[in-house]
């Protein structure tokens, strides 16, 4: 069933034609960290699944797996190891099935296994690639998946671009301060360092959970392990937030006022994660972040306090009279 949902035609990993060039196992033993399998099910289970299984959890795919090609074009080679006969392409956008999965042991110069797929996008168009080629040029056929490879390798450019608005609409806006009386700006500031502390951690401490997460990804956080639970749960937390400031924004500014200020708090939130994010993989996150928490709380308490807010830039005003950052007479 799963190499049916190839889009160009299903293939059988069994059939004569899928073996006719191939000079390897379907699946061969990874010289891997040894898989603690309960005792009383290995009679259960033959020499080839047991490798299946520890390739499985190593690589975190397996026989049937459907990746998108996202490269130009990914080169494969009809026979094992050769690269110099007969070769075909699979491009951008095709979808592809892993058929079969070879390991030759500690072929390179740095004394590491040499993992070969052999994937196909139909019957007429398979071969073999080498892994780490393969990774490069696709990824799993899942939105989810794609959504985070494309944040991945796009993430200079989006992180940079929303510091720059920012600090553009906090340039627009030197003259006047914008406030909005509503504790969401404070939370989204909180859960953006939150989350950027804890994702930090799960690459320092735990990185096989998000090579899972990334190859099988789920926004159930009920049907992930605890750390990753908790992480999409404040993701979940986060997009609540923001709809939440959206409409906070657009119930008390008109449009243009809303945009600058939507765009000083992206810039700001950027900033927030970019700085606990880094500095939590040299562990100094772990001291900013409750550092950002009292600072949050500190300044909501204040302007909570406050008797008043100006009519016009909505700034807390502690009595009636001229509003200090806009000028505006408050009677």
């Amino acid at each position: 069933m799963a190499l049916s949902s190839c889009t160009r035609g299903s293939y059988d990993s069994s059939s004569p034609q899928a073996d006719s060039d191939s000079i390897a196992e379907p699946v061969t033993v990874v010289t891997a960290t040894d898989v603690a399998v309960p005792a009383d099910t290995l009679p259960a289970l033959s020499v080839q699944q047991i490798d299946s299984l520890r390739f499985r959890l190593t690589h975190h795919y397996s026989l049937n797996f459907n990746f998108l090609v996202k490269a130009d074009s990914l080169q494969l080679v009809p026979r094992l190891g050769d690269t110099t006969t007969d070769t075909c392409l699979v491009h951008d956008g095709d979808l592809i099935v892993v058929a079969q999965i070879h390991t030759q042991l500690a072929q390179d110069s740095l004394g590491a296994d040499t993992v070969w797929v052999k994937v196909a996008r139909d019957q007429q168009t398979m071969g073999w690639v080498e892994e780490g080629e393969l990774l490069r040029s696709v990824v799993p056929d899942d939105p989810i998946s794609q959504i985070l490879d494309a944040l991945t390798y796009s993430r200079g450019v989006w992180m940079t671009l929303l510091v720059v608005l920012g600090l553009a609409a906090l340039w627009f806006s030197r003259r006047r301060r914008e406030f909005l009386p509503s504790p969401y700006p404070y939370l989204l500031l909180a859960l953006v360092g939150i989350v950027a502390t804890l994702y930090a951690s799960v690459q320092n401490f735990a990185p096989e959970f998000w090579l899972e997460y990334y190859f099988h990804p789920t926004m159930n956080p009920l049907m992930l392990p605890h750390v990753m639970s908790l992480l999409v749960t404040l993701v979940w937390l986060l997009l609540i937030v923001v709809v939440a400031v959206v409409f906070e924004v657009y119930s008390r500014f008109y449009f243009v006022r809303g945009v600058v200020y939507l765009l000083q708090l992206a810039g700001l939130s950027m900033a927030v994660y970019l700085i606990i994010s880094w500095t939590t993989l040299i562990y100094v996150g772990y001291v900013l972040l409750p550092l950002l928490l009292y600072v949050l709380w500190r300044h909501y308490r204040r302007r909570a306090h406050c008797r008043m807010v100006c009519g016009h830039c909505g700034a807390p005003l502690r009595e009636k009279g001229t509003c200090p950052y806009c000028g505006c007479v408050n009677e």
